[in-house]
């Protein structure tokens, strides 16, 4: 296949493409673009690699270590921080410090590099939809949930996401190829019709295992979970005992799960309209010279980029139980706060009573 027919080649497109990113005609928009860039993404990175690796040590903790969710959200920071440390081989500006492309070196690296980099983003979004069906069980079915959701099921989920992200990421692959010592993502030939709608259906299919299905799934079964905690709610008022206490450990944890669905929607959405645009539009996503367009992509790998860096944030913010351990983290044990107000007046009450 002649490079000269490729939907990257540099001539056809007037700008100079580096892999997911592209040198375009200078701008006032791209210098303000560019130097966010220089501070956001050591920012993200260093922060959101850092988020992601005390989530996992505080879900390897004994308050949450039991949970089946747990393996859920050390698999979500897993896949979140090994997209945060590769984003730097993706950047423009990156390249041009170190001086070359090193994703390039040999096709065999360039097309590892986004098999692993679309893997990491594909599945992070599987374990969110995980985390869904989790709670959508917990709090519609709350006597069957131990019985349904077990460590055995949520691990034998977590392979099996693994493993068919990992074989449609390897089949897309064969799109990612060296041109001029640049790795790209999407090279195929616009002259082949066959090859256009190959690829086609592989960004399509992409699209659907990536965002446009976990949005559907998670659209529809957050509603219902948030309109059984409104209902559970209502009951609490009567309640007493253990019981009031596992309603709000319920709606704690319901409550960090809304934040990271509507975080993700928020934040992956224009990434995925980015893709399908510029297939619709017969151009690269990344090697376009519309500044428009242009502006658009940057501000949806933005976008996407908070996305893996924010969740650590959501959890604090949201979550009791997982502040208090944070703080027990950062205090080398010396916090305790892990017990409600309710836990200990209902523990004096009991004291008094067997007195």
């Amino acid at each position: 296949m002649a490079y000269s027919n490729l939907t990257l080649n540099a001539s056809m497109q007037n700008s100079t493409s580096t892999g997911n990113v592209t040198h375009s005609v200078s701008t006032s928009g791209s210098h303000l673009i560019d130097y966010i860039n220089y501070i956001f993404l050591p920012a993200t990175v260093v922060i959101g690699v850092s988020g992601n690796l005390i989530t996992i040590v505080i879900m390897k903790s004994r308050h949450f270590s039991l949970k089946p969710s747990s393996y859920l959200l050390i698999c979500l920071a897993i896949s979140d921080t090994v997209l945060l440390l590769m984003q730097p081989f993706n950047k423009a500006f990156f390249i041009d410090i170190i001086g070359q492309d090193v994703r390039a070196i040999n096709e065999v690296i360039c097309k590892l590099y986004f098999v692993i980099r679309r893997t990491s983003k594909v599945t992070s979004s599987w374990f969110v939809v995980g985390l869904c069906i989790e709670r959508f069980i917990a709090v519609w079915f709350p006597l069957r949930a131990k019985f349904v959701v077990t460590k055995r099921v949520v691990l034998t989920g977590i392979l099996a996401v693994c493993l068919i992200v990992l074989a449609f990421t390897g089949s897309f692959s064969y799109s990612s190829k060296v041109v001029a010592g640049i790795c790209q993502p999407d090279v195929y030939d616009l002259t082949d019709t066959a090859e256009v709608d190959r690829f086609g259906a592989m960004l399509k299919a992409g699209s659907c295992l990536y965002s446009i299905i976990p949005m559907v799934i998670l659209i529809t079964l957050t509603p219902l979970i948030v309109a059984k905690m409104v209902q559970q709610n209502q009951k609490r008022l009567v309640m007493a005992g253990p019981a009031i206490n596992k309603v709000k450990d319920d709606g704690r944890v319901t409550a960090m799960l809304i934040g990271v669905v509507i975080a993700y929607v928020i934040l992956v959405l224009p990434i995925t309209i980015l893709h399908n645009a510029a297939y619709e539009l017969k151009i690269s996503a990344f090697a376009s010279n519309n500044e428009d367009f242009n502006l658009f992509k940057e501000i949806s790998q933005l976008l996407e980029q908070l996305n893996h860096t924010l969740n650590f944030f959501l959890y604090v913010m949201t979550s009791y139980r997982f502040r208090s351990v944070f703080m027990n983290f950062l205090t080398c044990g010396h916090y305790r706060a892990l017990k409600t107000p309710s836990s200990v007046t209902l523990k004096s009450r009991s004291s008094t009573n067997t007195m």
